[in-house]
Protein backbone atom coordinates (compact mmCIF):
# COMPACT_ATOMS: atom_id res chain seq x y z
CA UNK A 1 0.00 0.00 0.00
CA UNK A 2 0.95 3.23 -0.63
CA UNK A 3 1.55 5.90 2.25
CA UNK A 4 -1.81 7.63 0.92
CA UNK A 5 -3.58 4.39 1.62
CA UNK A 6 -2.24 4.15 4.93
CA UNK A 7 -3.29 7.52 5.73
CA UNK A 8 -6.77 6.82 4.43
CA UNK A 9 -6.79 3.53 6.44
CA UNK A 10 -5.94 5.12 9.84
CA UNK A 11 -8.51 7.77 8.86
CA UNK A 12 -11.41 5.48 8.47
CA UNK A 13 -10.13 3.58 11.38
CA UNK A 14 -11.02 6.67 13.53
CA UNK A 15 -13.92 8.21 11.69
CA UNK A 16 -15.81 5.32 10.52
CA UNK A 17 -14.83 2.72 13.81
CA UNK A 18 -14.21 4.65 16.22
CA UNK A 19 -16.55 8.04 16.02
CA UNK A 20 -19.09 5.45 14.64
CA UNK A 21 -19.27 2.86 17.37
CA UNK A 22 -18.77 0.29 14.35
CA UNK A 23 -15.98 -2.01 16.12
CA UNK A 24 -16.15 -4.54 12.93
CA UNK A 25 -14.29 -1.58 10.97
CA UNK A 26 -11.54 -1.96 13.69
CA UNK A 27 -11.54 -5.89 13.61
CA UNK A 28 -11.12 -5.80 9.62
CA UNK A 29 -8.44 -3.27 10.03
CA UNK A 30 -6.09 -4.15 12.55
CA UNK A 31 -4.29 -7.32 12.93
CA UNK A 32 -4.93 -9.66 15.60
CA UNK A 33 -1.84 -9.73 16.91
CA UNK A 34 -1.93 -5.50 17.52
CA UNK A 35 0.17 -4.67 19.95
CA UNK A 36 -0.15 -0.56 21.47
CA UNK A 37 2.62 1.10 23.37
CA UNK A 38 1.16 3.82 25.53
CA UNK A 39 2.43 6.75 27.09
CA UNK A 40 -0.19 8.50 29.32
CA UNK A 41 -2.76 5.95 27.92
CA UNK A 42 -2.45 2.19 28.89
CA UNK A 43 -0.52 -0.10 26.60
CA UNK A 44 -2.28 -3.16 25.17
CA UNK A 45 -0.82 -6.74 23.88
CA UNK A 46 -3.99 -7.41 21.77
CA UNK A 47 -6.40 -6.81 19.18
CA UNK A 48 -8.78 -7.96 22.11
CA UNK A 49 -7.87 -5.85 24.26
CA UNK A 50 -7.47 -2.98 22.70
CA UNK A 51 -11.35 -3.43 21.73
CA UNK A 52 -12.15 -3.42 24.94
CA UNK A 53 -10.25 -0.43 25.42
CA UNK A 54 -12.19 1.51 22.72
CA UNK A 55 -15.58 0.01 23.53
CA UNK A 56 -14.87 1.53 27.15
CA UNK A 57 -14.26 4.94 26.08
CA UNK A 58 -17.82 4.83 24.28
CA UNK A 59 -19.79 3.45 27.37
CA UNK A 60 -17.84 6.31 29.53
CA UNK A 61 -18.28 8.95 27.58
CA UNK A 62 -20.97 10.50 25.58
CA UNK A 63 -20.25 11.82 22.03
CA UNK A 64 -16.53 10.18 22.22
CA UNK A 65 -14.60 11.15 18.99
CA UNK A 66 -11.47 11.27 17.78
CA UNK A 67 -10.71 14.87 15.86
CA UNK A 68 -7.77 14.16 13.59
CA UNK A 69 -6.41 18.22 13.49
CA UNK A 70 -3.24 16.30 11.01
CA UNK A 71 -2.19 13.23 9.54
CA UNK A 72 0.69 12.61 7.63
CA UNK A 73 2.10 9.03 6.03
CA UNK A 74 5.76 7.50 5.02
CA UNK A 75 6.14 4.66 4.10
CA UNK A 76 4.35 1.68 6.28
CA UNK A 77 4.22 4.34 8.96
CA UNK A 78 1.14 7.03 9.73
CA UNK A 79 1.37 9.76 12.16
CA UNK A 80 -1.56 11.12 13.60
CA UNK A 81 -2.41 13.98 15.86
CA UNK A 82 -5.83 13.94 16.93
CA UNK A 83 -7.78 15.39 20.06
CA UNK A 84 -10.55 12.86 21.84
CA UNK A 85 -13.41 14.64 22.91
CA UNK A 86 -16.60 13.07 24.91
CA UNK A 87 -18.75 13.89 27.59
CA UNK A 88 -17.90 12.20 30.98
CA UNK A 89 -21.19 10.32 32.06
CA UNK A 90 -20.16 7.17 33.03
CA UNK A 91 -17.58 5.37 35.11
CA UNK A 92 -14.15 5.65 33.62
CA UNK A 93 -10.74 4.34 34.93
CA UNK A 94 -12.54 4.41 38.99
CA UNK A 95 -13.75 7.60 38.12
CA UNK A 96 -17.16 8.45 38.71
CA UNK A 97 -19.31 10.21 35.82
CA UNK A 98 -19.25 13.80 36.46
CA UNK A 99 -21.07 15.34 33.24
CA UNK A 100 -17.66 17.18 32.22
CA UNK A 101 -16.58 17.74 28.83
CA UNK A 102 -13.39 16.37 28.18
CA UNK A 103 -10.65 17.16 25.59
CA UNK A 104 -7.59 15.24 25.63
CA UNK A 105 -4.74 16.02 22.85
CA UNK A 106 -2.46 12.90 21.47
CA UNK A 107 -0.41 11.94 19.02
CA UNK A 108 -0.05 8.29 17.53
CA UNK A 109 2.28 6.73 15.03
CA UNK A 110 0.79 3.39 13.88
CA UNK A 111 2.48 1.02 11.44
CA UNK A 112 1.04 -1.19 9.02
CA UNK A 113 1.94 -4.36 7.36
CA UNK A 114 -0.46 -6.07 4.54
CA UNK A 115 -3.20 -3.16 4.54
CA UNK A 116 -4.02 -3.70 8.22
CA UNK A 117 -2.70 -2.11 11.54
CA UNK A 118 0.14 -3.72 13.26
CA UNK A 119 1.24 -1.20 15.90
CA UNK A 120 0.97 2.01 17.70
CA UNK A 121 2.70 3.71 20.15
CA UNK A 122 -0.21 6.20 21.50
CA UNK A 123 1.54 9.52 23.66
CA UNK A 124 -1.58 11.66 25.15
CA UNK A 125 -2.09 13.70 28.02
CA UNK A 126 -3.02 11.41 30.61
CA UNK A 127 -2.45 13.36 33.66
CA UNK A 128 -4.35 16.99 32.15
CA UNK A 129 -6.99 14.26 31.04
CA UNK A 130 -7.65 12.53 34.38
CA UNK A 131 -7.41 16.64 36.16
CA UNK A 132 -10.60 16.88 33.75
CA UNK A 133 -12.43 14.44 35.27
CA UNK A 134 -12.23 15.39 38.67
CA UNK A 135 -13.12 19.04 38.36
Amino acid sequence: MSAEDNKELVRHIMEDGFNKQDMAVVYDTFHTDYVRHGHGVASMGSLAEHVEDLKARHAAFDEARFNIQKIIGEGDTVAVYYIFTGIHNGEFNGMPATGNNVSRPAAAFFTVRDGKVAEGTVFADGGGFMAQLQD
